[in-house]
């Protein structure tokens, strides 16, 4: 790996890792991030560590637990005092540390940790979404460097045309950190949602890769609960792909500006999703909060995870990472100006980039507030608190998780749960963890204040 190469973030929304052909499915088109993969490292098995876009991505750019940040769910930017509130507080951010470590930092496309309006700390440049992300095509009011815009189009080739002004900012002198956020696979789904000339590649898709229909008694849809006919299972499969494949040809305007501008040889980029998303997979749409009990289904936590670019080997490595894992990778690549606290987690893959071994340990471990799981290469364990309903799956016999093992198999349960619970003894605040719902009414088994987007938002506020 070169010195200090600038590093460039793709942080998409709701991207699953299987809606991409480099990961198996021949129908989506993404001939893009297929050659980034082909021509650098692929993890087939990626993860994040909590199913829903906020914490998700305070995971990756803080390197903590939702429970060392308080940030346990999305947050409803359109609500004023949520979106005007900065969530992160005093944790520290890529950008913060890759300033301090001598890099020019930008973000363009999506924040998400409150305050959208304002230029994240540590960044030199940043155009952003001002508040809810609202619709993929239109007009919007974004934000350039603290000042309002207002544009009406593509969300994904404005963000992308900023993403490229951005490198014309960066000081000959200084490598760069960009972050880039699309949000075209993102919820709405349906075909109207998105551009005509990419839902038109998939008119006739068979769409194979999608397991045929079957609600989950659990599921909880955006306008459609378990009243979905064949038409309008077609019209989410249709806008789903042609969102990722809006997303690869931005993706492909980058790179070829990385290259007109003579980066190409000294970058490293990172093509993953805040976290994953099921398009009828196990029975709904959406990821870990669209169904009640909130879910840690594989759909949801599987993320794609690719890094390709400036001394980066072409291989598939099979070891199980996470966004936790990323963080600690990006600060690894900076360089040892980069400093990182006790209290981050995950463990650095930087040497196996470049075609390297280390020891390594494939349990992963997550939550969504009251939720948690822990997972090895078999096993996993999903433990609602305070009450259940828990659930233990065999994910090599079973890897649909549709066999709930955790009355039949409690020994199994038990050492995971001891491993958990270990686990978070060294990464939860007591004022900031998921689990301080606990203390709230129960409904359905759930604690109150999980059961509703909005009502999080005006109750709990401790996501």
């Amino acid at each position: 790996m070169i010195k200090q190469p600038n590093i460039v973030l793709f942080l998409t929304d709701d991207h699953g890792a299987w809606a991409n052909g480099c990961y198996g499915n021949p129908e989506v088109q993404t001939p893009t991030i297929d050659a980034l993969a082909y021509n650098g490292t692929r993890f087939a098995k990626a993860y994040t560590p909590t199913p829903v876009c906020s914490p998700a991505r305070a995971c990756l750019l803080t390197g903590k637990t939702a429970s060392q940040v308080g940030i346990h769910d999305w947050l409803e930017e359109a609500i004023p005092e949520i979106g005007e509130r900065d969530w992160l507080g005093g944790t520290k951010t890529l950008f913060e540390y890759l300033s301090g470590a001598g890099y020019h930092t930008g973000l363009s496309g999506k924040w998400h940790l409150g305050q959208s309006h304002l230029t994240p700390k540590g960044a030199d440049y940043y155009f952003g979404l001002s508040g809810w992300q609202g619709a993929h095509n239109g007009a919007y009011t974004y934000v350039r460097n603290g000042k309002m815009l207002e544009l009406t189009g593509n969300k994904s080739r404005f963000i992308s045309d900023h993403a490229i002004d951005f490198l014309d900012t960066v000081p000959e002198d200084k490598p760069f950190f960009l972050n880039i956020g699309y949000i075209a696979t993102h919820s709405p789904y349906h075909q109207g949602a998105h551009d005509p000339l990419q839902t038109a590649r998939y008119q006739d898709c068979a769409f194979a890769e999608i397991p045929p229909w079957d609600p989950h008694p659990w599921v909880k849809n955006e306008g459609g609960g378990n009243q979905l006919s064949e038409g309008d299972l077609r019209d989410r499969y249709i806008g789903y792909y042609a969102s990722v494949t809006e997303t690869d040809d931005n993706v492909a305007r980058f790179v070829a500006a990385l290259k007109d501008r003579g980066h190409w040889e000294n970058t490293v980029i990172i093509y993953t999703s805040d976290h994953g998303c099921a398009i009828g997979h196990n029975g709904f749409f959406g990821k870990g909060n669209s169904t009640r009990p909130l879910n840690m289904y594989e759909v949801s936590l599987r993320v794609p995870l690719i890094i390709s670019g400036a001394g980066v080997a072409a291989q598939v490595l099979e070891n199980y990472v996470d966004h936790y894992d990323s963080f600690r990778t990006i600060c690894e690549l900076a360089g040892d100006k980069a400093p990182i606290s006790e209290l981050n987690t995950g463990r650095s893959y930087a040497p196996l980039l470049g075609g390297g071994t280390i020891n390594w340990d494939d349990t992963r471990v997550g939550e969504y507030g009251d939720l948690r799981m822990i997972r090895d290469q078999r096993w996993k364990l999903v433990w609602r608190y305070p009450a259940g309903p828990h659930a233990l799956f065999d994910l090599v016999a079973d890897p649909r998780e549709r066999r709930n093992l955790y009355h039949a198999r409690p020994e199994i349960a038990a050492e995971l749960k001891r491993r958990m619970d270990a686990y978070y003894a060294e990464r939860d605040l007591a004022e900031l963890s998921g689990l301080r719902v606990k203390e709230q009414p129960a409904h359905n088994g759930r604690s109150e204040a999980w059961r509703d987007g909005k009502r999080e938002a005006r109750g709990l506020q401790v996501y």
